[in-house]
This record gives C-alpha cells, structure tokens and sequence, in this order.
C-alpha cells in the first residue's frame, strides 16, 4: 500500500502539469480569468507537494532548493488558498449573482494576503522563522475556516449546476486538508500505509477533477449561449432578407401600373418602414433570460414580495416594448417611462447599487414631444456594462431632458464609469466579442426619424475627466429636431 501512494504521488503530480497546462492554455481561447487563475493555483499546489512526492526529480529540486522549500511551507499553502478563493468569485461569476459577497470575498483575500505576508516577511527576516507555523496553525487556519463557513452558507444559495461543482470540490479540499493537518499531530498514528499528506493529495486530486469537469461544463454553456445568439441573430436577417424578396416581388407587379419615380418612392417608404419594424428588435436578448433568472432568485430565496414587485415592473416593461414594436414614434415621456423601467430591472443585477435618475427641464412638455421607441436603450446599456460593470461602488447614470433651441431638444445620458478608454481596453482583452449593433441601428432609426425633417439629429461623445486628467465617466448628447 506504501508503494501505491508513492506511485500515487508521482502519477498525481503529472496530472496537476497537465491540467496546469490544459487551463492556461484555455485561458489564452476564452480569456475566462477562471482558467488561468485556477492554473496559478494548481502551480502553486504542485510546488508546495514537490518535497513530498517520492521520484527523482522531485528528490532532486526538494534536495537542491530545501532552503526554499523549508521556509515557504506554510505561506505558500495561504498563498494558494487566496488564488482559490480569487478563484471561486470568477467560476461562480458572484460579481453578477451577488456584488456584494463577491466585494466581500475580495477584502478577505486582500486582507488576508497582505497580512499573512508582512507577517512571513517580518518572521523570515527578523524572528528566524520561529512564528510562522503557530500562526499558521492558531491564528490563519481556525479563523480563515470561521470565515469560509459564512461563504459557503451563502454561496450555497444559488442553485445551478456551477455552484454544485465548486461545493463538492471545496469539501472534499478542505475535509482532506483538515484530516492530514489534524494526524500530523497524532502520536499514535492509526495508519501504517498511508501518511498523513496522503490525506492532503487525496483530496487534491478529486477537488482538481471536480473543478477541471466544472470549468468545460461552463466553458460548454458559454459556446451554448454564444451558438444561440448567433442562430437567433442569422433568423432575425433571415426574416429581414425574406420580407425584402416578398416587398420586391409586390413591388415588380405594381411596376406595369406605376411611373418610375412613383414606384422608386413607393419602394423607399416600405423599406424604410421594414427597417424599422425590424430595429425595434435590437433589445439584447440575453437582457430577458438574466431578467427571469435574478426575479427566480428572490423566489428561491423566499423572498415573494420583492419578487412580485421586480415581475410586476418587468410585464410592465415587457408590455411597453411589445407596444412599441407597433407604432413608429412614442411620446418622450413614454420613452422615459420605459427606460425607467429597464433600468429597475438591471438594477437587480447589480443589487440595487446604481443610482439613476431623470431630470427634466420645467418648460418642457413631454407629452408633445415625439422620438423613435426604445432608442435611449442602447446608450444605457452601453453606460451600465461598459462603463460601471467594472466599476466597485458609487455607481450612477442620470438622464437629463434640456431644450436648447426652439428647434431642437438635448436627451444627455451621463455616468461616472471607468470610462470609454478604459472600457475598450477590457472589451480587447476578450478573445470572443460579439460586436455591438444596438448604436448602429438607433443611429439608422434616427436617421429614418429626421429624413423629412429640415434640421438633422447628432450624437457627441464626451469624455469626463478630473484636474490630473484621470477618467470620471462618459456623457452622451443626443440632439434631435422637434417635429
């Protein structure tokens, strides 16, 4: 049995190289940070197993580095549980589900890693490494498992698939962990064939599995979701293309009966109504599905009232999108109305945290005032997961409503996000990036919208910066002619 876990040791630290190669090289397809941190973390667990695992060129590294090996013995394993826990906040995407747990794990690791670190510094350099093991063993491992018990309670809460994965891996981590660090401190060891570390590799072995099958069972869904936006996005021109043959074979019957120039504006007027008809589709469609999703939540959290209120808004906005996508132009107060709207339910996302309001100048009359349906919608998507989706806290988006001429009105859509520099930085990084079409169409709809018009629309991009040039958000003007 001796020779088995020996054996094991070896065949255990080749399965770590190849998974630590499998998810780097994952990392570099889907830029998914959960790959290469988990990587990291599995680098750092071969590292610390080096002088424990009985082969060559273990005995070789563990012989000729021992002075390294001896003294990061225990700040290593606190290193690589702080990658862990970085970890878990990006496999369980906890950033979306639960900002405010994710904020949370993020001081824990900052905290913990800093001090756990100054505290290794201070005892290598001035105590002779006489501290480092009791603290590890009395003051980091009783409280760092206090305060894991409160995050597991709480990420037990979201039931999928996902959470399912890491719950079993972490168990079996830490109960392995847990039973080789209590037997090494047993006299009378009961186990004659298998050493306490043994426990400890045991362990690190079916959490790596468990975890390595979780990350291709996410990556999976992320192609699954990707593949569904595609085919629905290819149906909608299919749908576009074939209302276009129909309208051109309507069209070529009416040619006999009609001059030229009557049929070439006949030909225009429905085109442009077609487009449209079928740009009042551009609202995300993953905006619904994340919308169903965070209302479930509440009510798997027995949490009814709170969910019928969020439902509530969402029919609401549902009914006013569905109406929208029969008419051609909606009074700005509707348009305002139904924005308000939208952002209540993405607000759920971000639990709440993002304050937005509507200022509108006294004088105007919103009511008398008419634009495009559903065409603020783009800006304040772009304003929330470009601009404050990366952002920690104090989080706002404001709409004002100003009149600038007799002529023309100012719709100006303002946040305090990490800004359109920093924003496009993280978009390049992103190996799979769906391109953006909700600006595009709006700016074809606007067009649409002022073609009979004698004074045209504009779109301005402001950066906000402060004194030292430091980004503090961005501010979209949008002037449109009155009708």
């Amino acid at each position: 049995m001796s020779l088995f876990f020996q054996d094991f040791s070896s065949w255990l630290q080749g399965m770590l190289f190849i998974l630590i190669i499998y998810h780097t090289t994952s990392y570099f397809f889907t830029k998914d940070k959960s790959f290469a941190i988990y990587a990291a973390y599995l680098l750092l667990v071969t590292i610390y197993l080096i002088p424990k695992t009985a082969n060559d060129t273990s005995l070789y590294l563990a012989e000729k580095f021992n002075y390294f090996f001896n003294a990061f013995n225990w700040i290593i394993q606190i290193w690589y549980w702080m990658l862990y826990s970085w970890f878990c906040i990006n496999f369980l995407n906890l950033k979306e589900k639960d900002i405010r747990l994710a904020v949370q794990i993020m001081l824990y690791i900052l905290v913990t890693t800093v001090f756990c670190t100054l505290f290794f510094i201070v005892d290598y350099f001035l105590l002779h490494q006489q501290y480092m093991t009791r603290f590890f063993l009395f003051v980091y491992t009783p409280i760092s498992l206090i305060i894991i018990s409160f995050f597991i309670k709480a990420i037990y809460k979201f039931k999928d698939k996902i959470n399912k994965f890491f719950i079993i891996g972490l168990v079996f981590f830490l109960g392995f962990s847990v039973i080789a660090l209590c037997l090494s401190f047993v006299e009378n060891y009961p186990f004659t064939n298998i050493d306490p570390i043994g426990f400890f590799k045991i362990g690190v072995l079916l959490e790596a599995i468990i975890l390595s099958i979780g990350l291709a069972y996410k990556y999976h869904n992320y192609r699954k979701e990707r593949d569904n936006y595609n085919a629905l996005l290819i149906a909608e021109l299919q749908k576009n293309d074939a209302l276009k043959d129909q309208l051109n074979e309507k069209l070529s019957e009416k040619v006999e009966n009609h001059k030229l120039a009557e049929v070439q504006a006949l030909y225009e007027k429905q085109i442009n109504e077609l487009k449209l008809t079928s740009l009042l589709s551009q609202m995300n469609p993953h905006f619904i599905f994340n919308a169903l999703n965070s209302i479930k939540l509440y009510i798997i959290n027995h949490e009814p009232k709170i969910a019928a209120y969020y439902l509530n808004k969402f029919s609401k906005l549902i009914r006013k999108i569905l109406e929208a996508s029969t008419t051609k132009q909606v009074t700005l107060q509707e348009e305002l109305e139904t924005m308000d709207l939208y952002m209540t339910i993405e607000n759920i996302r971000f639990s709440n945290e993002i304050d937005f309001n509507i200022n509108v100048n006294e004088i105007i009359d919103l009511k008398a005032i008419q634009i495009p349906p559903l065409v603020l919608q783009p800006f304040l998507e772009n304003a929330l997961w470009h601009g404050l989706s990366s952002k920690k806290k104090n989080k706002k988006i404001s709409v004002s409503i100003v009149k600038k001429t007799k002529k023309h009105i100012q719709i100006i859509i303002e946040d305090n996000g990490i800004g359109r520099k920093a924003s496009a930085k993280i978009k390049a990084e992103k190996s799979i990036n769906r391109k953006s079409i909700g600006i595009n169409l709006t700016k074809d709809r606007f067009t649409n919208f002022v073609k009979n018009l004698q004074n045209d629309y504009t779109i301005i991009y402001e950066d906000l910066k402060d004194k030292n040039n430091k980004p503090l958000g961005t501010k979209v003007i949008i002037e449109l002619p009155l009708l």
